[in-house]
């Protein structure tokens, strides 16, 4: 009658291993994506600011005029 005890004992580690090596697997994939995902939108925005900067100085206000009525006032702080 000894082995039904360690059996159940056994899955019920078995399964909890399974579930952290799981869990451990996710969060190392999500790491990944996010250091990914990360450099691109900072590419990203380094292209947006050349392309900022390319622009005529009445555009820039126009661009500044527009933002401050959207409300996206913290956007003029970058």
């Amino acid at each position: 009658m000894q082995t039904t005890p360690d059996r159940r004992r056994f899955l019920k580690q078995f399964g909890l291993g399974a579930a952290g090596v799981t869990a451990a697997s996710l969060a190392l994939a999500s790491a990944d994506r996010v250091k990914e995902q990360g450099s691109l939108a900072k590419a990203e925005i380094d292209r947006l600011q050349q392309a900022y900067d390319k622009l005529d100085a009445r555009t820039k206000l126009l661009t500044r005029g527009l933002i401050l009525l959207l409300g996206l006032d913290f956007l003029l702080l970058i």
